[in-house]
């Protein structure tokens, strides 16, 4: 156990004070007992009644005393709670093709809006995580149940260059629990290595807790690691591939760096990326398709330990303490304290 403010637990030295006077107090009663009452009478005359424990009450005292002297130095302890283990990925296209305006205003601005929506519909308990994929893939944000670190991540997304959802599928696989290492042999053929060889097999399929990865894009995939290989290596790691298109079927013609260019929208190959993984092309999303992607996942609980501040805790066990005292005192001698 920890303190954020140590210097309170000074007040313990209260304690061993406390001790000393209730003893001193205890001495002078039973002095002036003998000197004034018969003998015997005189257990009658201390307790009104044959007690056992005379002292409980200001035990009660003493000890609530000492929690709250601990309380007030805020005390942070590593106490064990339930975290749900399924975890869900967003993948969020941040390509320069993202900036065609057949999606009002821009087909990025769009995807942010709907993985805003999905944020919203996911269990407060599911574990959220983002990865942007222009030229190569980046873990944004872990997976976290902190959902305004996710809105604030999906925020600061900025249009990039090419496409790789191959990398994009990659990254998002690996940054699930239980998968960190997904998809090596892949990496290391794509820089030049020889891969081990047997490969090392990925893990049971129930020591992984429940994953999912959701892909906002427009679907052409004009760089990097094979969307289809990539998606194969999540089939094989129990993670479902969601994809959402973003963009018209006419896609748009406009102005880009001062040309003219055409901008497809291309849904074959994420319709491919969701039969093959277990996941559904959403085109376009619903509310409901977003919360059928949360309890589709489930829950997946375990044990674990985090740092918890349990003032709140330590005073209210001081306080009960001090109610039990003064009711015990109330009963037994008709006075409080």
């Amino acid at each position: 156990m920890e303190f954020t403010w140590p210097v309170m637990l000074v007040g313990l030295l209260a304690v061993p004070l406390l001790l000393a006077a209730y003893g001193a107090v205890r001495r002078y009663q039973a002095r002036a007992a003998q000197a004034f009452a018969d003998p015997h009478l005189l257990e009658r005359l201390r307790w009104g009644a044959r007690l056992r424990a005379p002292w409980l009450p200001f035990a009660c005292y003493l000890s609530a005393v000492a929690l709250l002297v601990f309380a007030s130095a805020r005390p942070v302890a590593a106490i064990p709670v339930p975290t749900n283990q399924a975890a869900l990925v967003i993948g969020i296209d941040t390509s320069k093709s993202m900036v065609a305006s057949d999606l009002a205003p821009t087909r990025l601005d769009a995807a942010k809006r709907m993985a805003r929506e999905l944020v919203q519909a996911a269990p407060r308990s599911l574990r959220v995580g983002v990865v942007a994929f222009s030229d190569y893939a980046q873990v944004l944000v872990p997976p976290t149940t902190d959902r305004q670190e996710v809105l604030d991540a999906l925020d600061r997304l900025q249009v990039q260059q090419a496409t790789s959802i191959g990398s994009a599928i990659l990254m998002g696989v690996r940054a699930l629990p239980g998968r960190e290492r997904a998809g090596e042999e892949l990496l290391q053929r794509r820089q030049g290595m020889v891969p081990p060889f047997p490969p090392a097999p990925p893990p049971s399929p129930d020591q992984l807790p429940p994953g999912a990865l959701v892909l906002f894009t427009d679907g052409v995939s004009n760089f990097g690691i094979d969307p289809m290989e990539a998606a194969q290596v999540a089939r094989l790691y129990r993670v479902r591939v969601h994809t959402v298109g973003v963009g018209t079927p006419t896609g748009q013609v406009q102005t880009v760096d001062g040309q003219l260019v055409f901008i497809p929208f291309d849904p074959t190959g994420l319709q491919q990326i969701g039969r093959l993984t277990g996941g559904r092309y959403l085109y376009p999303p619903t509310a409901e398709d977003f919360r059928a992607i949360g309890r589709e996942l489930g829950r997946s609980l375990t044990w674990q330990r985090q740092r918890t501040e349990v003032t709140s805790l330590l005073a209210a066990a001081g306080g009960l303490l001090m109610l039990l005292g003064g009711g015990l005192s109330l009963l037994w001698f008709r006075r409080v304290p």
